[in-house]
């Protein structure tokens, strides 16, 4: 390949007892950098607590990276999908710090963090791990500068790859300066945005450089068309015309008092860069029904294309929900928009390196595993929730991060 754009992938076992973990890890290097993504979830109908279930993971983090060519200090994000975050959340930090700890990782130098409540579908399983790393591959050409905490909990990192300047902030929320939370969903959804504003002008970026978002409500049967008035009137006020990728998704948030979060990623040099959003004629465009978000983002880096699939269901192409009440058709439609929306761009499922898929029920789990199967996807990086979908008669939804060689 011209880019230089290598792949690696293999089943993650890291189960030091009986059994083994499921997930993946893969690995992706160009010539600036190698990109490590890892998928674990603890053995099925394991009897090991929440916090023995932690410490697995973390007390073998560091040698999944090794073999992956990466290192603690690496490690760029994380994401953590709970049972019960309520009971878990502080336990599951305290692991995390002392396993970051012992390589020397302290304070505002641990990665950024996403902490949410969407329970695995596995048996058994406490919690789901996600993580990425970024390391430099032999050049130098890589470094990750962790930014101050502007209130507890948020996390910001700037990358660097080669020229490019990459902008990651997790756990945007929205209390006001003391820390309190309004008792108003649209109270905390207006401040949220209005947060992310300042944090992008510390940068000398504005919301018009974001390109992905993930946005938590915690009642989104209630709560959705109140956020999309929120974020319609932002994105008007900021001149927002490129649409980011988006998933919009139920999730319960740490505190309790959180109605709503979100987390971005955004170029701070996307001059420098292709960007385009991703069409598909089998879907219309989500801001034709009152959603301000596109279907996916397309980025062309110096050393490899990226694809930002944005939360996508069972929807047809006049943006209605199709086969109600019918999880397998459901499912079918879903999977075939993702694939419309890979397809243009020379891409297919064997492309991705991370994918979520939301299920509104933990009872559609064996369902999904089965057509994925039929798919021919069954080894797709997936982690697998239960999480209401934005709309009641949806009942499955999934995104995904594809990585193309430049030359393709």
């Amino acid at each position: 390949m011209a880019s230089g754009l290598t792949r690696g992938r293999e089943r993650l076992c890291c189960n030091r007892g009986e059994g083994s973990c499921g997930g993946e890890v893969v690995t992706i290097a160009t010539p600036l950098s190698r990109e490590v993504f890892i998928r674990c979830a603890p053995p099925r109908d394991s009897q090991k607590t929440p916090r023995e279930q932690a410490a697995e993971f973390y007390g073998c983090l560091p040698r999944l990276l090794e073999n992956a060519g990466a290192r603690m200090s690496d490690v760029l994000h994380e994401r953590v999908f709970f049972r019960d975050i309520k009971t878990d959340f502080q336990t599951i930090g305290q692991v995390r710090r002392a396993a970051y700890g012992e390589s020397g990782i302290r304070g505002d130098a641990l990665p950024a963090a996403s902490y949410v409540l969407q329970p695995p579908c596995r048996p058994g399983q406490a919690i789901e791990f996600q993580v990425q790393a970024i390391a430099s591959n032999g050049c130098g050409s890589v470094k990750i500068q962790p930014l101050p905490p502007a209130e507890e909990g948020l996390t910001s990192k700037i990358v660097e790859i080669g020229d490019v300047r990459h902008l990651y902030i997790s756990n945007i929320r929205g209390q006001d300066s003391s820390g309190a939370f309004s008792t108003d969903f649209r109270a905390q959804s207006d401040t949220m945005f209005a947060k992310s504003v300042l944090m992008l002008d510390q940068q000398g970026a504005r919301f018009t450089d974001v390109v992905r978002t993930w946005c938590y409500l915690d009642d989104i049967d209630r709560d959705y068309a109140e956020f999309n008035l929120s974020r319609n009137a932002f994105f008007e006020e900021q001149d927002i015309f490129r649409l980011p990728a988006s998933t919009g998704i139920r999730a319960g948030l740490y505190p309790p008092e959180a109605m709503c979060g979100f987390d971005l990623y955004a170029i701070l040099n996307p001059e420098d860069l292709q960007i385009e959003v991703m069409h598909t004629p089998t879907l219309n465009e989500a801001d034709e029904y009152g959603s301000a978000f596109s279907r996916g983002m397309k980025v062309v880096y110096p050393e490899k294309t990226v694809l930002f699939i944005s939360g996508t269901a069972s929807v047809d192409e006049r943006g209605d929900t199709v086969h109600l009440d019918d999880i397998e058709k459901q499912i079918h439609r879903m999977l075939l928009n993702v694939q419309e929306l890979l397809r243009p761009h020379g891409s297919s499922f064997g492309d991705i390196v991370q994918a979520i898929t939301y299920l509104k029920t933990a009872d559609y789990f064996e369902t999904f595993q089965g057509l994925c199967q039929k798919w021919d996807i069954a080894n797709l990086p997936n982690t697998i929730v239960e999480a209401g979908v934005c709309r009641p008669n949806l009942l499955c939804e999934l995104e995904a991060i594809a990585i193309l060689p430049n030359d393709r």
